[in-house]
């Protein structure tokens, strides 16, 4: 989304909104999903929204029909399927 300013002397420029995560301004410890990924043992699956997220030994991993995403960090998988949720 773009905002475009004007003023009374004309445009002076666009600047570029972006849609914020609450949790990225309170905190990752009051959002459900973060606390979901974060209480998942290994060899467990959840499923959010559409997606199916399962922890191995050594990953997360995200997947349902269309994708199957690994990821070796907790906070990665969080953004990737954070973000996947926000855009669909």
């Amino acid at each position: 989304m773009f905002l475009r300013e004007k003023s009374n002397l004309g445009e002076i420029g666009m600047m570029k909104m972006d849609n914020v995560n609450i949790y990225e301004i309170i905190g990752t410890s009051f959002d459900s999903i973060y606390m979901a990924l974060h209480q998942l043992s290994n060899n467990a699956e959840i499923v959010i929204d559409k997606y199916t997220i399962r922890k191995t030994d050594k990953f997360y991993e995200i997947e349902n029909g269309d994708l199957h995403e690994c990821f070796s960090e907790k906070e990665k998988c969080y953004q990737f399927l954070n973000n996947l949720i926000m855009t669909n």
